[in-house]
């Protein structure tokens, strides 16, 4: 299910990782890909990558709205040595 986000706003993720038996690990790194339409053409996408910091045992990133176009946006976050992404929807509105 999509989280709803204005244009022009921006999107704070915090994010925690756990192994397949649940415990919480922390990763020596994370990045944050988002894809979305952009604004110059909302009929195609375009992606941006980008540093996480560490923040304890979260990872933490913002992105800014202001580059894309009306849609859905997709994120993906990956922890160095995680096995799957944690993945999510971001439908932009008006």
């Amino acid at each position: 299910m999509p989280y709803n986000v204005s244009l022009g706003s921006t999107v704070e993720f915090s994010v925690e990782f756990f192994d397949s038996a649940g415990v919480l690990t922390v990763p020596t790194s994370a990045t944050l890909t988002i894809t979305y339409p952009p604004s110059s053409n909302s009929l195609t996408t375009t992606s941006c990558e980008i540093d996480m910091s560490a923040s304890g045992d979260f990872f933490t990133a913002t992105w800014g709205t202001g580059v894309a176009a009306l849609g859905i946006a997709s994120f993906s976050v990956t922890g160095a040595g995680q096995a799957s992404p944690t993945t999510g929807q971001l439908r932009l509105i008006s």
